[in-house]
């Protein structure tokens, strides 16, 4: 568990330095163990996520993976990413949706490539494969986030191709993060 929390953590140092969020939490501290999390997600809960409850003004979060997930950097990161926008979200008291949270991961998968220098930073994008037992209403979400998301990291490469290009990037990525809902959606 202690190196599953690790790359939480440098996850989660790694989107704050991006999108230079200051955030008062740690994504680590919310791990849950797959026993705790089974007891507590959804019947059909995907095997690795965050929980999410809001009760009475406060706002229950918890990271859980299965073992299988527990060494993907893309689980790792994704789960991250949704946990970093809720509690982002919440501390500026603005809503977030589950297809918002799926857009900006994907997103957040392609500026994490793209920081490091990966060869195709949208490579990620061509191997959506949807999990069996997805309601059509949640494979539409995760379908129109994919579709959003690649338009505009896309765009992103076209707009600054090289690695000088990086501090204009940056500022874009900053700002696309900071953008009501309906705008991440249509942005290109």
């Amino acid at each position: 568990m202690a190196s599953l929390e690790r790359r939480i953590a440098a996850a989660q140092r790694r989107l704050c330095t991006i999108y230079r969020l200051e955030l008062a939490l740690r994504a680590d501290d919310f791990v849950l163990s797959a026993d705790a999390a089974g007891a507590l997600r959804p019947r059909k809960g995907p095997r690795t996520g965050l929980l999410a409850l809001e009760e009475a003004g406060t706002l229950w979060l918890g990271l859980y993976f299965d073992p299988r997930d527990a060494d993907d950097p893309a689980a790792i990161l994704e789960e991250t990413s949704h946990w970093v926008a809720v509690v982002w979200h919440a501390a500026q008291e603005r809503p977030v949706s589950a297809l918002v949270l799926e857009l900006q991961a994907d997103v957040d998968r392609y500026a994490v490539a793209r920081m490091a220098r990966v060869l195709d930073p949208l490579r990620h994008f061509a191997k959506l494969r949807l999990r069996s037992g997805l309601t059509r209403a949640q494979r539409s979400r995760y379908r129109a986030a994919h579709a959003a998301a690649y338009r505009y990291c896309r765009a992103l490469e076209r707009r600054f191709p090289r690695s000088s290009d990086l501090p204009g990037l940056l500022r874009e990525l900053r700002g696309f993060y900071r953008r009501p809902p309906a705008l991440k959606l249509t942005a290109t």
